[in-house]
């Protein structure tokens, strides 16, 4: 049976790689001074395999085509592609996936009543290779990805992703001698620069919707889009100031997440997201589907921090492993 070593969720904004100087110095030591502990607790865990839940910011699947819920199923997946530059990295990094895993994963959960969709390998961008980058750089794990469509509605709900962390730990809890880790990434609260119908759009997010929904193709003319993100962000930040964050939003979900109340999150909808913590918060779906995972329970916050600078509320999140 294999042994459940922890779980860890955290933001993933790219400026925490790739712009962290703009913070303040004493912003900047409290986060980073957390991104260390959670290195640490994923070094004493020693897991030997991180299940990720994850969002695809249009890497992968695009308006054209995005599947709720995803299971990429390969020996391998890479990243960060196109986000190199913005993410101040040099390489791509080839990261393993057990495939018989995955494929398990993938018939047990659609046994399940969960409606998950099975692709090859997938390219990672800052979902995966921001967080690993920080908190375990050898990138030595392999890793198990499900990706969870935050971007295009309809989107599952609170609850739903709740119970699909449930639904996959009684799967893992099947496997043999693996020692897993559970990781979820994104948020908290924030108002990316991805393009919706209902928002009004610049020139920026005009070529931002033609991205989403040609995906690759669109690089082709126009092959600095994502790499324009950043100083985009840099803008928003500058420009919008306080707008770009709400804390109280951000301290209400880690307030509830900590103590474990996750009946008041699964009552959460859509909406309440959608106002509380903008378009980008919904990538606390991740979060919750850990929390799920884990049982319900408890989890010690590291850091909060609103870092405007990245135009995100950031967070950092541990469970502790279960009792046997």
């Amino acid at each position: 049976m294999a042994k459940i070593v922890g779980a860890l969720a955290m933001s993933h904004a790219p400026g925490m790689t790739g712009w962290p100087e703009d913070l303040s110095h004493d912003e900047h030591a409290r986060v980073f001074g957390a991104i260390e502990q959670a290195r640490a607790f994923v070094e004493d865990a020693s897991p030997t395999l991180i299940v990720a839940f994850l969002d695809d910011h249009f890497d992968n699947h695009y308006r054209s085509l995005m599947p709720t819920l995803t299971i990429p199923v390969a020996a391998a997946h890479a990243g960060p592609g196109p986000w190199k530059e913005m993410l101040r990295l040099s390489d791509d990094t080839v990261i393993p996936c057990p495939e018989d895993l995955a494929e398990d994963m993938l018939r047990r959960l659609v046994a399940g009543r969960f409606d998950v969709t099975r692709m090859g390998s997938c390219m990672y961008g800052n979902n995966l290779i921001v967080p690993l980058t920080l908190v375990r750089p050898r990138m030595d794990v392999p890793v198990l990805p499900i990706l969870i469509n935050v971007f295009s509605p309809p989107l599952i709900s609170p609850a739903r992703a709740l119970e699909l962390g449930r639904a996959v730990r009684a799967v893992v809890d099947t496997w043999p001698d693996e020692r897993v880790l559970f990781l979820g990434t994104g948020g908290l609260s924030h108002w990316p620069p991805i393009w919706a119908a209902e928002r009004p759009a610049d020139e920026f997010l005009v070529r931002m919707k033609r991205y989403q929904t040609l995906g690759p193709e669109a690089l082709e003319d126009d092959p600095d889009v994502i790499t324009d993100i950043g100083p985009y962000e840099r803008t928003m930040a500058a420009e919008m100031g306080d707008a770009v964050v709400n804390p109280d939003w951000d301290r209400m979900f880690l307030d509830l997440l900590s103590k474990g109340d996750t009946g008041t999150l699964a009552s959460w909808t859509y909406a309440d997201i959608e106002a509380g913590g903008g378009h980008g918060g919904h990538e606390i779906l991740n979060w919750l589907a850990v929390a799920g995972a884990m049982g319900d329970a408890p989890c010690d916050v590291l850091v909060y921090s609103p870092t405007r600078e990245w135009i995100c509320g950031t967070g950092v999140v541990v469970y502790s492993a279960p009792r046997p």
